[in-house]
């Protein structure tokens, strides 16, 4: 029987270069039910609605000369059995036992000789509940895709029918290399890497608006970057000039074991009230927030925050939404520079915003998708230097994932939540992912256990900063103009700021922001980790457990995109 063969594409073959023993390059996600699942039906759902796509049943194959790009070919032993398994949690059975059983599962290679995904489904979850887990290679697709994909197998009813086969959605075939017309396969492809270095600035005319998908304003400012036929000197130049990140608690030497998180999901609704008010987007509320709840946690691992900036890697996806699943990586990367000095959250909010503001109309997601073809297309040695060299240039990676704005059904049970934790490169430690599932909003942290091992103190921070900025909405004193420019407050009524203080960066110098009875605002200074000082803190942020009365109407809860 003659093999089916599949020549990896470019971009899938970068990020199969970029496995190493202390940073996989495995997506992982689950799906969580109040329900145990019926076993046989659940692997029925894995036969007929995920291996109609036969990427899931094919092994890669690496090039013997170790030049060029790697291929898909079936495994003829594949086994339904070898990828989904069936465990239990020890009693009692909570979150924080599955994400002890989550961590471990994240810091385990997967078999090489096998098609390079896996499944386990948890039993005994939180009083009689279970959890789907899902791992696969970043090679197969990216996280939008696999999300997509995972999502395709559930139904909008429990009583849906899920015995009849779907069928895989093609795309257009793939020519064996995506840059130029075909060549013969073993004399040419020794002469490949030259002439992509010497004709570079023509291809990437042609390139970008034949590899970009229909977002227009990444395409547009494709054809803006091809009139100006960017040569490969130009491209790695715009990396090697920022500065190194800052050293942290969230960089350093990387071990193995892993540590994963997620939060309970907050109200879409109370975001977007938040954001309305300051005409701000979904995602620019949820990226301030984040950078809130990293400053706190520096400031409790006693780090300098005073002039920090953090910046990440956050994956930009090319893809239209309304578009067929089609398996692979259609995404770029834009690298973001994260305000963790700002302590005020109005000034922190506008930061943000501004900074992601000027990031849409940049042509960074253009070149970077070129850049990421071009390496993926090298050898895994260069891949890997060029991966390194931007994993030195930022602290982690930050994904926001739209999710279904309805309940979904799985193996006939109701799908409870919704989670996945994004894989990091090169030697960077810290993974932070955001998804929306049926009205609410979750996030999802990874760490390298050495750096951070307890990233639930991460988690806990950001509901701190979602509870301040709902409390100080509800109550009304939350403000469009900030009080703290650069990170520091001052009068001659309010304590001074002493040297030591300046010196640590530790301690929020800021006035309370409570107003008294005169109509003045309160002269103590806040307490740490508060906009209000101890007198009136209670009071304030008792606000976010209140319930809204009247909800404005809900017009868009798609989270948005950078």
């Amino acid at each position: 029987m003659k093999k089916q063969v599949e020549i990896m594409s470019s971009i899938d073959n970068f990020w199969l270069h970029m496995d190493s023993p202390t940073n996989l390059m495995v997506i992982t996600g689950m799906l969580a039910f109040d329900a145990p699942l019926d076993y046989a039906r659940l692997q029925e759902t894995f036969k007929n609605r995920l291996l109609c796509y036969d990427r899931f049943k094919k092994r890669v194959i690496h090039p013997m000369s170790g030049v060029g790009n790697s291929t898909w070919e079936l495994d003829p032993t594949f086994d339904l059995r070898s990828h989904l398994q069936r465990v239990a949690l020890p009693g009692p059975g909570g979150k924080e036992q599955l994400q002890e059983l989550i961590s471990d599962l994240t810091s385990t290679p997967l078999d090489p000789t096998k098609p390079l995904w896996q499944a386990h489904y948890i039993e005994n979850y939180n009083n009689g509940g279970s959890v789907l887990f899902v791992r696969i290679h970043h090679c197969i697709g990216d996280g939008i895709a696999l999300i997509r994909v995972l999502l395709s197998m559930a139904d909008l009813e429990p009583n849906a029918i899920w015995s009849s086969n779907m069928t895989e959605i093609k795309g257009k075939q793939e020519s064996v290399y995506d840059f130029f017309p075909p060549l013969e396969r073993v004399m040419k492809r020794l002469n490949r890497a030259k002439k992509r270095t010497q004709n570079v600035g023509g291809f990437i005319s042609k390139e970008i608006e034949s590899t970009l998908a229909n977002p227009a304003h990444i395409l547009n400012r494709a054809r803006l970057v091809s009139k100006h036929a960017f040569d490969a000197v130009s491209l790695i130049s715009r990396v090697l000039l920022l500065p190194s990140d800052k050293k942290t608690v969230f960089k350093g030497k990387l071990g193995v074991r892993k540590s994963v998180a997620f939060s309970d999901g907050i109200p879409v609704s109370d975001v977007k009230l938040i954001g309305k008010y300051f005409n701000a987007t979904i995602n620019d509320i949820l990226v301030s927030m984040v950078t809130g709840a990293l400053r706190r946690y520096l400031q409790q691992c006693n780090n300098l925050v005073g002039d920090l900036d953090i910046r990440v890697a956050m994956p930009i996806n090319v893809r239209p939404l309304e578009a067929e699943i089609k398996l692979g990586n259609q995404f770029s990367l834009i690298l973001v520079s994260l305000p963790v000095h700002i302590d005020d959250p109005v000034l922190r909010i506008r930061e943000v915003q501004r900074r992601l503001n000027d990031l849409k109309g940049a042509p960074d997601a253009a070149i970077a998708y070129v850049l990421l073809n071009v390496l993926g297309a090298s050898s895994a040695k260069l891949a890997n230097t060029g991966a390194a060299m931007l994993a030195n240039k930022t602290s982690g990676v930050m994904s926001n994932v739209p999710g279904p704005r309805v309940p979904l059904f799985f193996a006939g049970i109701k799908i409870s939540d919704i989670m996945f934790w994004v894989p990091r490169m090169g030697e960077l430690g810290l993974g932070i992912s955001i998804i929306s599932y049926a009205g609410k909003v979750s996030l999802g942290i990874a760490t390298d256990t050495k750096l951070v091992k307890n990233p639930n103190r991460i988690l806990e921070n950001f509901n701190n900063e979602f509870r301040m900025l709902l409390g100080m909405y509800r109550a009304g004193q939350i403000e469009k103009d900030p009080l703290v420019i650069n990170d520091r407050f001052r009068d001659k009524e309010t304590a001074p700021i002493t040297k030591e203080e300046t010196k640590t960066g530790t301690i929020q110098s800021i006035r309370c922001k409570a107003i008294t009875r005169s109509g003045g605002q309160c002269h103590n200074r806040a307490a740490t980790d508060s906009l209000y000082c101890t007198l009136h803190q209670s009071k304030y942020e008792s606000f976010a457990d209140m319930e809204i009365d009247a909800k404005e109407p809900d017009t868009d809860q798609k989270l948005s995109a950078v």
